[in-house]
């Protein structure tokens, strides 16, 4: 793997904290949905996997294969938490703002991206 030379596109002083919080190495596949609006009266979605590369209370780390806009909302749906998991596969739906993207490139044209989202909403489950 060579390291990518396009510049990141993360804005430090947007959360100079942001390196400080606590995160947990947590990977799943998750499932995620963005929205395009290229003209007036056009909306476009997008769909696909990435992987979640850790978690932490405010949001978590993203790998996926295309990238949002910094600032974009979307749908991330993951799976619930662990002491849940056992009985049944179910997912959660989240709200998430990208805040930063850096390309990874792999070769010639082959390309991923880290993305680190920020939690905005998740649904609260029934007890």
């Amino acid at each position: 793997m060579t390291p990518s030379k396009t510049p990141s596109t993360v804005d430090e002083s947007a959360n100079p904290d942001r390196r400080g919080g606590r995160r947990a190495p947590v990977i799943e596949t998750c499932f995620y949905q963005l929205t395009h609006f290229p003209g007036h009266e056009i909306v476009e979605f997008s769909d696909g996997h990435a992987l979640s590369l850790n978690t932490s209370p405010e949001g978590f780390l993203l790998l996926m294969p295309q990238s949002p806009e910094r600032g974009q909302v979307f749908e991330v749906h993951t799976p619930v938490s662990t002491e849940e998991r056992n009985r049944e596969e179910k997912r959660t739906v989240k709200l998430v703002e990208a805040c930063w993207t850096r390309e990874l490139t792999f070769g010639a044209a082959d390309k991923v991206y880290l993305v680190g989202v920020r939690s905005l909403f998740e649904p609260t489950r029934p007890n």
